[in-house]
């Protein structure tokens, strides 16, 4: 597969994987975002928004920023009244280089839980520890309220060539590997953890909102109207 190709087709593993693993339909309570269109009226992405047993959503967004610059974004929201982490995966994509990230994220507070965490997330680390063995280079988040809210098992490149990108859906495949697994075995918990699991939720998803140093620059492309029904669909 040539590189442009490569690159379009990156994360589509995972989208299916949504429907094939976990048995997800189309969901109709984004379908203002089933075609994006930018300010010239141009059709220029998608969001692809699934139902599924125990989850809340899973949301899988395409959107062309520039000429030959594709972002996307592929996040899984269980249900708060499970145990199940939030799954992530996503990056700027181009021909001179790509930034991707991936992440597990279990929407507790973690220096309280760290115990818990390395238990239940055990999986998950190993599967950091044999990614960052590979090839290619992981860095912290260059956004402080990234690193804030991303797990211990964040994973993250700056200008990954295509020659590396199959490496790169491996790595993110393995990732959901260890997420289903988490997924296959979740318990259901009192209706008070809950309450507190969606709450952190609702204020990670606000303050990633506020902080997004790249947000104006989307907006000039796509509209504030379009940019809160994407954010609607993908993040809240």
């Amino acid at each position: 597969m040539d590189a442009e190709n490569l690159l379009e087709a990156f994360g589509n593993s995972i989208e299916e994987r949504i429907k094939n693993n976990l048995g997800g339909v189309p969901s109709d309570k984004h379908a203002d975002v089933a075609e994006i269109k930018n300010l010239a009226s141009e059709i220029t992405g998608h969001a692809n928004v699934y139902d599924a047993d125990k989850l809340d959503k899973a949301a899988c967004l395409s959107i062309d920023i520039a000429p030959g610059v594709r972002y996307f974004n592929i996040h899984i929201i269980p249900e708060s009244r499970y145990n199940i982490p939030r799954f992530l995966l996503e990056g700027m994509l181009s021909t001179r280089g790509s930034q991707i990230s991936t992440d597990i994220l279990p929407d507790i507070d973690m220096a309280m839980n760290i115990v818990a965490l390395k238990e239940q997330f055990v999986g998950v680390e190993a599967a950091f520890n044999d990614a960052k063995q590979g090839d290619i280079t992981f860095e912290p988040s260059r956004q402080t309220h990234m690193r804030t809210f991303c797990s211990p098992f964040f994973l993250c490149t700056f200008g990954i060539p295509a020659d590396q990108m199959e490496q790169m859906d491996a790595i993110a495949n393995g990732y959901f590997d260890e997420w289903l697994k988490l997924y296959n075995n979740a318990v259901e918990l009192d209706q008070a953890t809950a309450d507190e699991r969606q709450a952190r939720r609702a204020h990670m998803a606000k303050m990633v909102v506020e902080l997004d140093p790249d947000r104006n620059m989307v907006v000039q492309v796509y509209g504030e109207k379009t940019i809160q029904a994407i954010e609607a669909a993908l993040i809240i």
